[in-house]
């Protein structure tokens, strides 16, 4: 073993003892120098420290914290072994397809923050992969969300027709997926369908009364990732939801981050579509606190949840410095403590919400 990995692995063993939950980078030097230039992303990895409101935040005197009823409505398990430090390194990073599994550690962390179980929604990888993995490991921890992306559309995408999207979606359903997962719902191709010739695919939603969640808002991994997606203002993005939660308003759109960790715009924007739509939920991962409370106050907490939208144990090491934390379950949490709300409503939205979406026994 050369001294350059032997302190790479040094590194790698005093931030897993530092936080607890980030993982063993070593196995990702190969990965790095494949991605042409990426490999310097390893030193901000191996070397970050949580601020203190990681570890002593008021998200620990949370009384669902406490007594260990959070539930993620959020959560992914798959990602890149390393991280580009700008979108660019990032994208050769996924455009390499080579991922690791991150669900040890995602489980690891919703231990050390009360999550009790959480909706695990495949991304990156297969569906497929997913079941033989995060599912099949942590049966009680993860709840099946429903995913587009298959062994079977891998690679074909924009070949998938409305019916064939809506074979798989059967499929997932009867092995035990009780919602959409983000990348769950089929679009089609840019500009093939129109909302009303997605019906047949929508039936088979209201007829399990499954909640669709979608992603609303800008965000680092939309930028970043050959998968993710790309840019749109909120207008943009808000108006074609709105588009769908008028033509279907007996089927739960669930809006991923509430428009995300910027209140201004995609925060209010998705707020104002919430406020539009009887069948418009908010699931409030990287929300800042002002938008979680105007969710709450403006159509309840019984449709607002909480969820984290992790997908890596360690920070980002690109986009804007002030949102490397966000992705990470104290980031969240710490806002929902911070809202202008009762304990009562936090309960709500940290876990009742979610359960009965899902129809799970109550915690």
């Amino acid at each position: 073993m050369n001294h350059s990995r032997r302190n790479l692995l040094k590194a790698g063993a005093l931030t897993g003892a530092l936080v607890g939950i980030l993982p063993a980078l070593a196995e990702s030097a190969d990965v790095a120098k494949l991605a042409g230039g990426a490999s310097s992303s390893l030193d901000p990895q191996s070397s970050t420290a949580l601020p203190p409101e990681a570890t002593n935040g008021p998200w620990k005197n949370l009384r669902a914290v406490e007594e260990k009823k959070v539930f993620d409505y959020h959560t992914h398990s798959w990602e890149t072994p390393v991280q580009g430090n700008n979108y660019t390194e990032e994208k050769r990073m996924h455009d390499l397809d080579q991922w690791k599994d991150y669900t040890p550690e995602l489980v690891a962390s919703m231990d050390a923050h009360g999550v009790a179980q959480a909706a695990l929604s495949p991304a990156f990888v297969t569906f497929e992969r997913y079941i033989d993995s995060s599912y099949k490991n942590y049966p009680d921890r993860f709840i099946k969300m429903t995913s587009m992306l298959t062994d079977r559309t891998k690679g074909r995408m924009a070949e998938v027709t409305v019916e064939e999207a809506t074979e798989i979606l059967k499929g997932q359903i009867q092995i035990g997926c009780k919602g959409v997962g983000e990348g769950g719902f089929f679009w089609g191709p840019a500009g093939k369908y129109t909302v009303k010739d997605l019906k047949p695919f929508v039936d088979v939603l209201l007829e399990h009364d499954m909640a669709v969640l979608v992603h609303s808002g800008w965000a680092v991994t939309g930028t970043a990732s050959n998968y993710g997606h790309g840019y749109a203002t909120s207008w943009h993005w808000a108006e074609k939801f709105g588009d769908l939660m008028n033509a279907y308003p007996d089927l739960k759109f669930i809006l991923g981050h509430t428009g995300g960790a910027m209140a201004i715009p995609d925060g209010w924007e998705a707020i104002r579509l919430a406020y539009s739509f009887d069948n418009a939920y908010c699931e409030v991962s990287k929300s800042p606190p002002e938008i979680i409370a105007a969710a709450v106050k403006g159509i309840g907490a019984e449709r607002v949840m909480f969820g984290s939208d992790f997908n890596r144990p360690e920070p980002k090491t690109y986009g804007p410095l002030n949102e490397h934390y966000v992705f990470q379950q104290w980031w969240t949490l710490n806002n929902v403590a911070r809202a202008d709300i009762t304990e009562d409503q936090r309960d709500q939205i940290l876990y009742k919400t979610a359960r009965t979406i899902l129809k799970l026994p109550p915690a």
